[in-house]
């Protein structure tokens, strides 16, 4: 009888230093000292899971059916569009280029930014309210949005 090795798969491994989120991503190849970076399903993946959403979530949240973000993360699947590549690097917080071509740092440092994003802080008030906002939990985020457009009409 003939036994064949098989290669292991690679470790899923993420330094807490590349993305706040970190718990589980960043593919490392043990045997494979390329620099090529991961494709774009490891990529949907690496920024779903340090988001800490299932394919459901992400898929209720960018605006599609469970499949197509099943799809995303097969090898073989098909690819999100690119609004719908905009609206993952977002929900998930991970730089764009990085999560369309795998070029550049996975998270950008809004600090360092020449324009502020329309995600970031424009004074103390709304510092504050982005850090309440952040430690929400995912699946309240609906309501604390209605609560704000509510509040919003009431002004």
């Amino acid at each position: 009888m003939r036994m064949t090795t098989l290669a292991p798969k690679p470790v899923l491994t993420l330094d807490p230093s590349i993305h706040p989120s970190a718990g589980v991503a960043a593919e490392n190849a043990a045997d494979d000292s390329s620099t090529a970076p991961p494709r774009l399903p490891d990529r949907v993946r690496i920024a779903r899971t340090c988001a800490k959403l299932t394919k459901a979530e992400l898929a209720r949240r960018v605006g599609v059916c469970l499949s197509a973000a099943v799809q995303w993360e097969h090898p073989n699947g098909t690819s999100p569009t690119v609004a719908n590549l905009g609206r993952i690097a977002e929900i998930a917080e991970v730089a764009f280029e990085w999560l369309a071509t795998g070029r550049g740092p996975m998270v950008t440092d809004v600090t360092s930014a020449s324009t502020p994003p329309r995600s970031a802080a424009i004074d103390a008030f709304e510092e504050r309210l982005l850090r309440a906002v952040r430690s929400v939990p995912a699946h309240q985020h609906d309501v604390l949005i209605e609560f704000a457009r509510q509040l919003a009409r009431t002004a």
